[in-house]
């Protein structure tokens, strides 16, 4: 008996942030209200209408499988119609897209052939990002170019097979890409994730054989306590030591070479996510039963390009 391990906490990092004093709730934001009452019930009388009422869509960010389910309505018998998903898809890109980060720009100098920029996330929801099942992650993908539109500096790039250019993991699933403060190099990208071991020390992405956590370092909710969270909710690896890494924020600072490029330069970041990541399908991929043969055949044919949370851009004389 090797003893328990957290799948998924994110009530206990609700409880460890501001919004648990606010009174908001789980429901707060995944299950917004009504514009009107609602009748509940047709069935007997008497019943009031309900007001107000939680509209029961529960939507989160796992917009590849739902993207995944519609294109296989009829292989897996779904009753659910393609407008149906489309809504849901609707719903939680708005949520996501809206109510989950921003991206800003707190430095930005340009010494010699050295620019320097500061990247600031702001996290806005009320548990870790991302959360839920250890297959996710999300990572900044920051694109510097020249005048002329020619790319400087390029960090995070995402490749169509669903791989990062540079992330560790996606080259050798033995190991995992580091949490940086400082990006000087391509080859390095934030990669927000949680990164599990098993009982041997062995990074694995199966998650009935973790026992611990190499890494973690999604970003956390505002008003997290790092030194005194849940021991469930704890952060792993090189972030604990991140100055710049706390409750609700997290500042990247990218020193960038920029010998030979004309201005202005255009700076791009984005911070993007996967819901079912490359190491994670790359581990699924060992198993020969019927369905992980039948699942991997419908994850080739899908569209691998991640999904969008939040960007901004500027320009650097």
């Amino acid at each position: 008996m090797l003893g328990t391990f957290p799948e998924q906490t994110p009530c206990l990092e609700h409880i460890n942030s501001i919004y648990i004093d606010q009174g908001i709730e789980c429901q707060t934001c995944h299950m917004p209200e009504a514009d009107s009452s609602v009748v509940i019930s047709n069935v007997g009388s008497g019943y009031k209408d309900r007001d107000p009422f939680s509209q029961h869509y529960f939507v989160g960010s796992n917009e590849f499988m739902l993207e995944l389910l519609k294109n296989n309505i009829d292989n897996l018998k779904i009753t659910a119609s393609s407008d149906h998903f489309d809504g849901t898809i609707d719903r939680l890109l708005k949520l996501l897209n809206k109510e989950t980060a921003s991206l800003s720009f707190s430095k930005m100098e340009r010494s010699g052939d050295t620019l320097t920029l500061d990247v600031d996330i702001k996290q806005l929801v009320g548990h870790k990002f991302p959360t839920g099942f250890p297959s996710r992650r999300a990572w900044l993908h920051l694109t510097v170019k020249d005048k002329n539109g020619r790319v400087v500096f390029e960090s995070g790039a995402p490749l169509e097979d669903g791989r990062i250019y540079g992330c560790d993991s996606d080259q050798d699933t033995t190991t995992y890409e580091p949490h940086y403060d400082v990006i000087n190099q391509e080859d390095q990208v934030q990669v927000y994730e949680a990164v599990m071991l098993n009982s041997d020390g062995e990074v694995t992405y199966t998650l009935l054989r973790a026992n611990k956590f190499a890494k973690d370092n999604r970003l956390l909710p505002k008003g997290f306590d790092i030194e005194n969270s849940h021991e469930n909710t704890r952060v792993y690896g090189k972030a604990l030591h991140d100055s710049n890494f706390m409750g609700g924020f997290d500042r990247i600072s990218y020193q960038i070479d920029t010998t030979g490029a004309s201005g202005p330069l255009t700076v791009e970041v984005e911070l993007l996510m996967q819901t079912v990541s490359y190491p994670y399908i790359q581990d699924f991929s060992n198993e020969t039963s019927p369905q992980v043969i039948s699942f991997l055949a419908m994850y080739d044919e899908m569209d691998k390009t991640p999904t969008l949370v939040t960007s901004t851009s500027t320009t650097v004389p």
